[in-house]
């Protein structure tokens, strides 16, 4: 941890002991007890990084730190060269929302396989954060998936982060209704293996088409489902926004699958506030478009910024080589 004020840090007795540090919510998460837990988990900073998240405004001692207050503002991005992928990931607040409540996660695994997720917090500053925070700890947690059983594996990690997000709104009345969405992958030998709660997105880009993997659970797939609305009263019926699945709900039923992922295809994550505000033909010109996979992600940030940018924007994209 590069602030290095956790207790014995090496910055402690200069700087002062971060007062978060010495918080006990977080042991297990990161690198253990004393690590700058909540710094890292909760403001999103990484200590060297970005601060993405709205939970540390609770904290006293979080909104007076300089350090917080420094990197609050900025935003998050990762390039990252994993053989055969190449991966770029962004997130922006927006241009109304005070604090981003999405996250997006990479990890190479000890055997070479690459997880990506993205998640979307639900529940509102400082909840939404914190939801979403607890699922990439789990996820940072992982450190192999065994071959032939990727998506059993998979769908019980999100069933273990349901309760666990759960059971802590259930101790704090500040949090009660958090949770989040998540859409989650796995890159091995050539395949994608993937889980998926609520409404973000997974697509794949495949000789110049756009296919969209997961299907939102909402509402309105639930009615259509049940034939209480047609496939014409689906796109507008209010409902589609009113997510029916969740991660935090305390009875999540994630749903899995597994596709071929081919050299030249793009694999690409998004959270609602980027693919409910760009028309799936921008995307594909923005995707298809000569340019590096940074300039690509940039693109499809600033085309949802120019749409409004009402809520935060997230996506992760690998490409094949």
């Amino acid at each position: 941890m590069k602030c290095s004020r956790e207790p014995e840090g090496a910055k402690a007795r200069e700087l002062g002991t971060c007062p978060a540090a010495v918080d006990t919510t977080f042991n297990g998460f990161n690198q253990g007890i004393n690590a700058g837990r909540l710094c890292w988990l909760v403001a999103g900073t990484f200590c060297d990084g970005v601060a993405q998240g709205t939970f540390a405004e609770k904290c006293v001692s979080c909104k007076q730190c300089n350090f917080y207050q420094t990197v609050h503002s900025q935003e998050a991005k990762t390039n990252q060269t994993v053989y055969p992928l190449e991966i770029f990931a962004a997130t922006h607040t927006g241009w109304v929302r005070k604090g981003n409540e999405d996250r997006y996660f990479i990890k190479k695994l000890d055997d070479g396989a690459v997880l990506l997720a993205v998640a979307d917090g639900l529940g509102g500053e400082p909840a939404g954060d914190y939801a979403a925070e607890i699922v990439r700890g789990r996820l940072a947690g992982i450190h192999q998936i065994t071959k032939g059983d990727e998506e059993q594996q998979l769908s019980a990690l999100v069933r273990e982060a349901d309760l666990a997000v759960y059971n802590e709104a259930e101790s704090d009345p500040d949090l009660v209704g958090m949770g989040t969405t998540l859409v989650c992958a796995l890159l091995r030998d050539g395949f994608v293996h993937w889980v998926h709660v609520g409404d973000s997105r997974m697509y794949v880009l495949q000789d110049q088409r756009l296919v969209k993997i997961t299907e939102d659970q909402t509402f309105a797939r639930f009615l259509l489902e049940e034939g209480e609305i047609t496939p014409e009263q689906a796109p507008t019926h209010y409902s589609r926004n009113v997510l029916d699945q969740t991660v935090g709900c305390g009875i999540c039923e994630p749903e899995t699958g597994r596709l071929e992922f081919n050299k030249g295809d793009l694999l690409i994550l998004t959270t609602d506030g980027l693919h409910k505000k760009i028309a799936a033909e921008t995307i594909i010109s923005l995707l298809v478009a000569e340019t590096d996979l940074e300039t690509k992600a940039k693109s499809l940030v600033e085309a949802a910024l120019d749409s409004g940018g009402k809520d935060n924007i997230t996506l992760v994209i690998a490409e094949r080589s």
